[in-house]
């Protein structure tokens, strides 16, 4: 019993770390996150798939789901450099150990059984820079969605503008629930990708149009945090 409150302890330890960390660094890099579009208010488990363009994807995602209230869980290739996230529902995900692999996609199967936990992939599988198109998407998603019928399938767009003052503005939108006719599944994927495209093809418009926080908010996003404003701001 020691021993387990002493585990208990240490990982409610490493959760508040890792949730400080998160949020101090989105605070002290952007101007403001602002988000669009909200969960399902029926009580069932998500499923978020989201363009991955930025090093601050996952750090932004997190902080969505922190305000929707819902227990984040992600795969996570690189958990080995920073395990702390593993309290923050961080999955290992290593290349080339299929064993690894195969052990976190149990846990999250295990996990969609509960109407808390919202799972979040990347399903172009790498981080690459290139903002104006999306890499082919893996077949994980589409694995994941036939072997749990129950949760929500939501498509994310992600964006980060980097114009107008200072620091820059990131920007959430959620589309509406996913779901597909399509019995192939390259097909199945294809059409998966193009409802993120779409949602960021909307939202980069929305961005270069805003250029103040008063024409952000009238254009239905919400405030999800406030960061730094510029120094002319500021002093």
């Amino acid at each position: 019993m020691e021993g387990s409150g002493v585990s208990r302890g240490f990982v409610r330890l490493q959760a508040w770390f890792a949730d400080w960390l998160i949020g101090w660094s989105l605070r002290g890099h952007f101007r403001a996150i602002y988000v669009q579009g909200a969960p399902p208010q029926e009580p069932r488990p998500l499923i978020l798939f989201a363009n991955h363009h930025y090093w601050w994807d996952g750090y932004l995602v997190y902080w969505l789901l922190r305000a929707w209230q819902r227990r984040p869980l992600t795969w996570m290739e690189s958990y080995r450099q920073f395990p702390p996230f593993g309290a923050l529902g961080a999955l290992p995900f290593p290349p080339k150990q299929p064993m690894v692999r195969a052990r976190t996609i149990r846990r999250t199967l295990l996990a969609l059984q509960s109407p808390e936990t919202a799972v979040v992939l990347f399903p172009e599988g790498v981080l690459h820079g290139d903002t104006e198109r999306l890499l082919p998407f893996q077949r994980s998603l589409y694995w994941l969605a036939c072997h749990a019928p129950n949760a929500v399938l939501l498509p994310l767009a992600i964006y980060i503008e980097p114009s107008y003052h200072q620091y820059p503005r990131a920007y959430l939108r959620v589309g509406a629930p996913f779901a597909s006719q399509q019995a192939d599944e390259t097909a199945w994927l294809q059409e998966a990708a193009q409802a993120v495209m779409s949602l960021l093809q909307q939202v980069r418009t929305d961005a270069h149009a805003a250029t103040s926080d008063e024409a952000i908010l009238a254009q239905g996003y919400q405030l999800l945090l406030q960061g730094k404003r510029s120094i002319h701001e500021r002093f």
